[in-house]
Order: structure tokens, then sequence, then C-alpha cells
């Protein structure tokens, strides 16, 4: 997959090299560094990201709250960099929100695990908002339509069906969405 994009948070140079270097090899063709968790979320905030690292420590606060804070801003996958004696306790305060733990020093295979897993959370992220929008704009319709069938039935002396089959007909006749049929429909009859 070309054109992954990653942001790397780190206040160290010792890791961004070695990080880079191997995100580049991941496939990862566009990736931007912040030093602090301020910086990355102005980052994100203008930019989409596929995978953000955070390398613990930062200057300006915990790495972990900037994993879950990020997390919930984005649809990226977030992987943890941290001390070997802290990764326990980091994945217990960061796995509600999806994000990935990984010790330091890292290994190659570990990292590149955890490169796999924080693109498959982004997916299935992409996913679930992708089926939220289309239930929003169904439940979107069904509420106009229904508003309109209610309009029909108090004002023109409507069954429910013939105002159902009303709708359903202009829509067809009209070739336009039952949603702006019935938003048409309240315009008139409000």
């Amino acid at each position: 997959m070309q054109g992954k994009r990653a942001l790397l948070v780190t206040a160290g140079t010792d890791i961004s090299t070695a990080a880079i270097s191997f995100l580049r090899q991941c496939g990862f063709s566009d990736i931007c560094t912040a030093g602090s968790g301020g910086e990355a979320r102005r980052c994100t905030g203008r930019d989409v990201f596929d995978l953000i690292l955070v390398n613990m420590p930062l200057p300006d606060e915990p790495g972990d709250m900037l994993a879950g804070q990020l997390s919930d801003a984005t649809s990226a996958g977030i992987i943890l960099l941290c001390r070997a004696d802290a990764a326990d306790d980091m994945t217990n305060r960061t796995i509600r929100y999806g994000v990935t733990v990984v010790s330091k020093p890292i290994h190659k295979m570990a990292f590149h695990q955890a490169i796999s897993s924080g693109l498959a959370v982004r997916s299935r992220i992409q996913h679930i908002k992708e089926e939220n929008y289309c239930l929003q704009r169904k439940l979107s319709e069904m509420r106009a339509v229904s508003r309109a069938k209610c309009l029909l039935i108090e004002k023109n002396s409507m069954t429910e069906q013939e105002a159902h089959r009303y709708i359903e007909k202009h829509s067809m006749d009209t070739r336009r969405t039952r949603e702006a049929t019935a938003e048409e429909i309240i315009a008139m009859l409000s």
C-alpha cells in the first residue's frame, strides 16, 4: 500500500532515525515528526495519519495520556513505545483505546507486528465510521419520511399507506431521493 502516512512523536533523536528508516521499509511514504504532545495535537489537527508512534517520555505530558487522546481524536493506529519495566502498566492504561504498546529496546519483528496491528486497528475504525455514516444517513431519511407522512396524514387527510405511496411515487417520478421528497413536503406543509 503506497501513500501511508505516519506521525512520530518523540523528544529524542536516538529513536527517530531508526524508526523513520523502518517505517519507510514498511511502506510509509510520508513521515512527520513532533517533539511534544502539543506539537502532535497540532499535526493531527491539520493532517490525517494512518499510524502514530508515541515514544515515551515526552517533555510536556505523559505519553499514555497523549496516546489515549489521539486515539479518541483520530482514526490512526496508535503505537506507544516505552521502557520494558513500564510496558505492562502502559498496556493496562491504554488498552481501552486500542493502543499497541511496544517495550524498548525494540525488536524488529515486534515492531513490525505492532505496525501491522496499528494498521489493522485503523482499518477497523475506518470501516466502523463508514457504517456509522451510512446508518446516520438512513436514520435521517427515516425521520424526514416519517415527519412528511405525519404531515400528509394531518393536513391532507391521507391514510398512512396513501402517504407512504405518495412519497414513494413522487420520489420515483421526480428521480429524487425519498429524503429530498420528504423535505419538500415538510417545507410545503409546515
